[in-house]
């Protein structure tokens, strides 16, 4: 396959999706995107599928989540496809120990204008009677963060960019950086070469690999989190909220007619083929039980494992990586992928369109350069 391009996205996840439609809405379509396996195989599809603004604990991820939203909220208008998006509300519990923490954030969100509040262990226990109580100091609940469909997103993105002429290469796996001179020239694959002269590394908990190809060590964590399904469970309604105790790194959502339940921040060195959810689950049955007791009669369906790529300082890395020149980086976005899935795209786009991020000038702060020479 000898092929050329303008630009090469490696990585047809949620990412490198919103990438390829935001790149083609400004009229870069001369762009092909190659993908190893299939559309959303890698951490995209083994997500907890949330669309929040509860989860987002600093400054930098609210902002970014919050424009991510206003977009979610015209997803079918904009992009033609459905996002799946259906409200459930998003309920943190905490400890004693995350009390400070957790009244900042509240302060940040309703200052933002998300709708948030503070509640006693007995309001919570109002609002979800099936939990255990005892330990916790308080609880947050946000009534309008929900479920989306990943594939949805990711496909309705892919589908308009590939109208405007973007190419979607999938079962192309791309093997390494062609250099000369300080730049880019293509990109090597198991297929052959595709020349281009600007490559954007969207390959999520593979993104370190990647780097490593132009001789840099991008500092990606990728750690792995484990998701269970249980058959289905009527004894906690299908309407009850999102559930995150993060007392235990913990959470558990309705799904369909059974309960989804996410534990684990366990490092891993390699994403490929991570299966951690037969080791983790004796933990995660005594964490559950513990706080919601009668999942004791619940069993399980099926499991997963997902891998989170984290940064040191948890925000993403978006921008030039600066040698060699034009390799663009839109990584590092952990568990918030999904959530902030537009606005990675846009600011992405604008870096290739324009050489610096325009929806938000100070995103340059998130550069590879805020961690120094490396």
């Amino acid at each position: 396959m000898m092929d050329s391009c303008d630009v090469v996205i490696i990585g047809a996840g949620v990412i490198g999706c919103s990438t390829a439609y935001h790149l083609a809405r400004m009229g870069i379509t001369d762009v092909v995107v190659l993908e190893k396996e299939e559309v959303g195989s890698g951490s995209s599809s083994k997500s907890a599928a949330m669309l929040s603004r509860l989860s987002c604990d600093s400054d930098w991820s609210l902002r970014l989540a919050l424009h991510s939203w206003s977009r979610y909220m015209q997803f079918e208008e904009g992009v033609g496809a459905p996002s799946g998006f259906r409200r459930t509300g998003w309920l943190t519990v905490a400890p004693a120990g995350r009390v400070p923490q957790l009244e900042e954030h509240v302060r940040r969100l309703q200052s933002s204008g998300v709708p948030a509040e503070v509640l006693s262990p007995d309001e919570i226990r109002r609002l979800y009677p099936e939990l255990r109580t005892e330990d916790l100091a308080l609880g947050v609940y946000g009534p309008d963060d929900g479920v989306l469909d990943p594939h949805s997103v990711m496909w309705g993105y892919l589908k308009r960019a590939r109208e405007r002429g973007v190419r979607l290469l999938r079962g192309v796996r791309a093997t390494g950086l062609r250099l000369r001179r300080g730049r880019v020239e293509g990109v090597e694959t198991d297929r052959g070469f595709v020349a281009t002269r600007t490559v954007i590394n969207a390959a999520g908990p593979w993104a370190p690999e990647v780097g490593r190809w132009a001789g840099v060590e991008i500092p990606i964590l990728n750690r792995a989190r484990c998701i269970w399904v249980t058959h289905p469970f009527p004894l906690i309604p299908s309407h009850r909220p999102f559930l995150d105790d993060i007392g235990a790194e913990w959470y558990c959502r309705p799904e369909g007619p059974g309960l989804l339940i996410g534990m684990g921040v366990v490092p891993v060195d390699r994403p490929d083929d991570v299966e951690l959810s037969h080791r983790l689950l004796p933990e995660m049955i005594e964490v559950a039980t513990h706080r919601v007791p009668v999942l004791e009669e619940a069993s399980i369906l099926t499991s997963w494992t997902g891998i989170r790529p984290l940064t040191p300082d948890g925000l993403p890395i978006i921008g030039p990586l600066g040698w060699p020149e034009g390799v663009l980086l839109n990584v590092g976005w952990g568990g918030m992928g999904v959530i902030q899935a537009p606005v990675a795209g846009q600011l992405l786009a604008e870096y290739v369109a324009f050489g610096r991020p325009v929806t938000f000038p100070d995103a340059v702060a998130l550069e590879m350069g805020r961690f120094g020479e490396r």
